[in-house]
């Protein structure tokens, strides 16, 4: 019998929406009292931080928000007698703070001020939607360690600050879990990797791309793959920016080369996949002798980062040293020149130093231009600050998130300049240990069970909802509810029927877990008994309603997802066009349908004194459907009005500074 010694890795990768209220400017971070922030554009000195410091919470009854089901199947033995291997599995849900302490927060604040003098930390940044993966490493009989993912999916983030994660395990992920629990030195760590919204600087560069060469791309028609994880896009972007299917054209030198690759590489995936709303099952996974390299190599990119960046600091900090000790040595001069003028041409005799004196303070204050400039210069306030945001260049979009290749074709090129302020994102990852939790809380039911699906004594079957792809910021926007409705006609003729709603407010109250369930009436055939029939209604704002018609299951798990997508356009204007053609203000007015229901969204650009030009919408849509229209008015100085006329659109840029001839 092989001795598991398991050191658990969890991952939990989010993906951040965009928020109109944190429009934060990505290539001034700062990093203070190891916090990173972000400035907001118009206002440079508000920052935001981000909330990386994780916790389990507590509930109203004093335990934490945790729960491991193991369930074993016994109607799945092979029936040869003996002792026989029966099907199973687990079902891991609990709940994750972001929070950082108060005393953080000052520290950073105190440290920030002394970096961008005026600055003030207003709170903490955003977080939306997400992806996470278990992964498992432990040692054989043989001493060889080896690495198991047990699951990967999305994990639904709730109102302050919360993140839901619901991870199915297989049997073989369920046992090394659970026994990993036991472990009195049990290491679960989760490791994050957030999606930041925001704008990047202008840079004097330009991206092509070559929609026949990116078509010859291998990996992209291997099979007719439609299903991508984030590592594996990264992975054709490069492939091809080496066949030359993208060019990226910047003038002069420009020591950020990485970083405009990256914005590059994560512009044209935004035209060649999308986010994958359901997620990937583990079954599915466990099948796939790829998903662990695939997980290894998103991992291994995310350290050479890492490296590079720490090479990068280290040469930093020690040209700053240089130039401090240059600065030292020159006010150590400076401050001997100032000792001789105020000394009649002599020098006082004490050489230099922060504390050289020469005369009293009328003296220093009638000995000319020289005198009052020869003041002690402090070097040792002058520390290093080494802007973090000018070495970073991590991926603009999820590395172990879940893409589907997009289906219509597209021809010519692709191009899209960055001398203007660009809307992008921006990953970032961080780590965090939630285990040891103690045999008291291993004994506890509420938080440890194991159950027997098949065994009739227990009278109720427990039936766990779990709501996919959807987050807090769904529910404001495109879901009023959704029903979930099972019905069970038992052995002996009794029929039960039971309802479900989920909403914003039991969303968000109960961590997106939900149970139904029903009894035992006559039921002596076991596996019968494990039969049901649910549908799934969902009723959207606007009136849209998707109905999923009855549908036969017999698994104990109810995976609630989406029948719509989410899809972003961005919107954006060149502010030299618009300078020119004197424009003070563009509105733009968008609809989508969704199911025979409209929905109108308006936004206005208008030019200001930093240059930003550049908006998102986020729209809902039907699956394969990409299809809006809009129309665009400019009001130029003067009151001359112009208006571009209702146009069908798919591309996921509308380029604003296309003026009109036609008058409004």
């Amino acid at each position: 019998m092989k001795k598991i010694i398991p050191y658990l890795l969890m991952v939990l990768l989010l993906v951040t929406a965009r928020s109109n209220a944190q429009e934060l400017l990505l290539d001034q971070m700062q990093s203070a009292a190891g916090l990173k922030l972000f400035p907001v554009y118009g206002k440079e000195k508000t920052f935001y931080y981000m909330p990386d410091k994780v916790e389990i919470p507590t509930g109203k009854d004093g335990k934490k928000q945790f729960s491991f089901l193991k369930f074993v199947n016994d109607e799945a033995g092979s029936g040869d007698g003996g002792i026989q291997k029966v099907d199973g599995g687990g079902l891991v849900t609990f709940l994750v703070n972001f929070a950082v302490p108060e005393q953080a927060v000052q520290r950073a604040q105190s440290e920030l001020q002394r970096k961008v003098p005026g600055a003030t930390i207003v709170g903490p940044l955003n977080y939306s939607e997400g992806t996470f993966a278990l992964v498992s490493e432990f040692a054989q009989e043989d001493g060889d360690w080896t690495k198991r993912v047990l699951g990967l999916g999305k994990a639904p983030v709730m109102e302050g600050h919360k993140a839901a994660v619901s991870i199915r395990l297989t049997k073989t992920g369920a046992i090394i879990l659970w026994d990993s629990f036991q472990q009195a030195a049990s290491n679960i760590n989760v490791s994050f990797e957030m999606i930041v919204s925001g704008y990047r600087n202008p840079y004097e560069a330009k991206m092509t791309a070559w929609w026949e060469k990116v078509a010859k791309n291998k990996a992209l028609n291997i099979g007719l793959r439609t299903d991508f994880l984030g590592v594996d896009i990264q992975d054709v972007m490069k492939e091809l920016k080496e066949s030359g299917a993208i060019e990226l054209e910047v003038k002069g030198e420009d020591d950020k080369m990485d970083r405009l690759w990256e914005m590059a590489y994560g512009k044209l995936a935004e035209q060649m996949f999308e986010p994958a709303n359901d997620p990937i099952t583990l079954a599915t996974l466990q099948d796939d002798p790829n998903v662990y390299s695939n997980f290894e190599r998103a991992d291994q990119f995310n350290t050479q980062v890492r490296e590079r960046i720490n090479q990068e600091n280290r040469a930093e900090l020690d040209r700053e040293q240089q130039e401090r000790e240059k600065l030292a040595a020159f006010a150590e001069q400076w401050q001997l020149l100032g000792d001789i003028a105020r000394n009649g041409g002599q020098p006082s005799g004490r050489a230099g130093g922060a504390n050289a004196t020469g005369g009293d303070s009328g003296d220093q204050g009638n000995s000319g231009s020289l005198g009052r400039s020869a003041q002690p210069i402090n070097t040792s306030d002058s520390a290093p600050r080494v802007r973090e945001a000018n070495l970073q260049t991590p991926p603009s979009f999820s590395l172990m998130a879940s893409y589907r290749k997009k289906q219509f074709k597209k021809t010519g090129k692709f191009e899209l300049s960055f001398k203007k302020w660009t809307s992008d994102t921006q990953s970032m990852r961080f780590d965090e240990n939630i285990g040891g939790f103690g045999k008291k809380m291993f004994n506890d039911p509420a938080h440890f069970r194991t159950v027997n699906l098949d065994d009739p004594s227990y009278k109720i079957r427990e039936l766990v909802v779990r709501l996919d792809g959807q987050d807090s910021a769904d529910f404001d926007k495109y879901v009023n509810s959704v029903i979930v409705a099972i019905r069970k006609t038992h052995q002996n003729g009794h029929s039960h029927y039971d309802e479900l709603e989920i909403n914003r407010s039991n969303f968000n109250n109960t961590g997106n877990n939900f149970t139904m369930q029903y009894g035992f009436h006559g039921d002596t055939e076991r596996a019968a008994w494990l039969d049901y029939e649910y549908k799934v209604v969902w009723k959207l704002f606007g009136g849209a309603e998707w109905d999923s018609g009855w549908q036969a299951n017999d698994e104990f798990i109810i995976d609630v997802s989406p029948p719509h997508r989410y899809r972003e356009v961005t919107i954006e204007a060149d502010p030299t066009v618009f300078s020119d053609e004197k424009i003070r203000l563009a509105t733009i007015n968008f609809e989508s349908s969704l199911f025979g229901k409209k929905d109108r969204q308006q936004i206005t650009l208008k030019p200001s004194g930093s240059g930003v030009l550049s908006k998102v919408i986020k729209y809902a849509h039907e699956p394969g459907d990409y299809t809006y229209n809009y129309d665009v008015s400019w009001m130029k100085r003067g009151g001359v009005q112009l208006k571009k006329e209702r146009t069908d659109g798919i591309a996921e840029f509308i380029f604003a500074d296309e003026l009109s001839e036609s008058p409004q």
